[in-house]
């Protein structure tokens, strides 16, 4: 004959056994769902994603975690490793209480963490490449600074360049306006020596060599004329490629910046997701 303890215990636990399927449908992932009494398997409703059978009907073990839970009358999660079962998952596992409060029974909600483990491990790989790539783009960025420093050198450089082209430009206008004076020098000391016939012959030896020495001067000067006109030429077309260098490398210097920031954020969003997964 049953007590009125016994039906209350056979009523709850018959409300758990009736509803395993729509406990089991609460879920959005596809869960194990058992349900006992305190001495055996009432019900079991497997999951496609765990490779285990039912054990509807079998007795207890007094050593199963779920006993365990049970004589401790609280809540309890287990995680049973991939070398077990062949997957991984979390069980967890509460008991059943009767109206007067008392441990009537228990169910346990089994589901597999192979998507989260997979998910934990791409987040892993993830965030080391994204701290690899960081690492790369940070010593690009140094790289880009120090080549940043070298073309301003280079640009402080081709400055100086265009000012020595600059002053000796001057220097050869001088030269030429000497040489300019001294053919006329000479081309007046030819006619006095042609006034002085006989008598300054010597003269205008001396007056034909200062107007010969006056021309090559002049030649000089023209010829090297030549050539600083053509080194201030690619002087100025080196300023150029210079200034152009400068502001590819500023621009690429933003970029990699913004890089930099876009990975970081990265990084830690993969942190986070890995985080995220560890909890689920």
């Amino acid at each position: 004959m049953h007590t009125h303890y016994e039906k209350e215990l056979d009523t709850t636990l018959q409300f758990f056994v009736e509803h395993a399927q729509t406990i089991k449908e609460l879920f959005t992932e596809d869960v194990d769902v058992t349900i006992t009494s305190k001495e055996e398997v009432l019900e079991q409703l497997l999951s496609a994603e765990l490779p285990v059978k039912s054990s509807k009907g079998r007795t207890l073990n007094s050593s199963e975690p779920i006993m365990e839970m049970l004589r401790k009358n609280k809540k309890e999660v287990m995680y049973v490793p991939k070398e077990f079962y062949g997957t991984p998952f979390t069980a967890t596992m509460v008991p059943i209480r009767n109206k007067q409060g008392q441990v009537v029974g228990g169910v346990a909600i089994s589901k597999s963490t192979s998507k989260q483990m997979i998910l934990t491990d791409v987040a892993e790989k993830f965030a080391a490449s994204s701290e690899e790539i960081a690492a790369s783009t940070e010593e690009l960025s140094v790289s880009t600074a120090d080549f940043n420093d070298y073309m301003t050198q280079l640009s402080n450089a081709q400055d100086e360049m265009s000012k020595q082209v600059e002053a000796t430009t001057k220097i050869l206008e001088m030269i030429n306006g000497v040489a300019k004076n001294t053919r006329v020098l000479g081309f007046n000391a030819g006619i006095e020596a042609a006034r002085a016939g006989e008598y300054g012959r010597g003269f205008g030896v001396v007056a034909k060599e200062i107007t010969r020495l006056a021309d090559q001067s002049a030649q000089s000067v023209s010829e090297i004329k030549q050539v600083i006109d053509e080194l201030n030429h690619r002087v100025e077309n080196v300023a150029a490629i210079v200034h152009n260098t400068l502001q590819i490398s500023e621009n690429q210097s933003s970029v990699i910046n913004e890089i930099a920031s876009a990975i970081q954020q990265l990084t830690t969003g993969a942190e986070e997701i890995e985080n995220m997964a560890k909890k689920i």
